[in-house]
């Protein structure tokens, strides 16, 4: 009998030490994996960040050159060559050609 409990508590060591083992294992490639996610979405931000800024710069040169203007008293001719530069707005007695000849 004696020899038997000791089988039976080297085989349950024996099985302890391999759920032990691996949970750790485990636990270690979980780590690993949970590391390499945040890494990727810490370079996707880092991209979303950069094109942030750069919109934030574009802006800002946008809202100097507006300002300008409305400093300067010249909003008339802004809103003149706004509407033909960029609604193709024309007079009412005005002719307009297009070139169609090239494609």
């Amino acid at each position: 009998m004696a020899k038997e409990k000791q089988t039976e508590k080297k085989k349950s060591r024996w099985v302890f030490r391999i759920i032990s083992r691996t949970a750790v294992i485990l636990a270690i490639i979980g780590c690993t994996v949970s590391v390499v996610s945040i890494q990727s979405s810490i370079a996707e931000k880092k991209t979303e960040l950069e094109q942030v800024q750069k919109q934030i710069d574009n802006l800002t040169a946008d809202n100097e050159d507006l300002e300008r203007i409305l400093e300067s008293g010249d909003i008339d001719g802004y809103m003149e060559r706004l509407a033909r530069e960029e609604y193709n707005y024309a007079y009412p007695d005005e002719f307009r050609f297009y070139d169609t000849s090239r494609n």
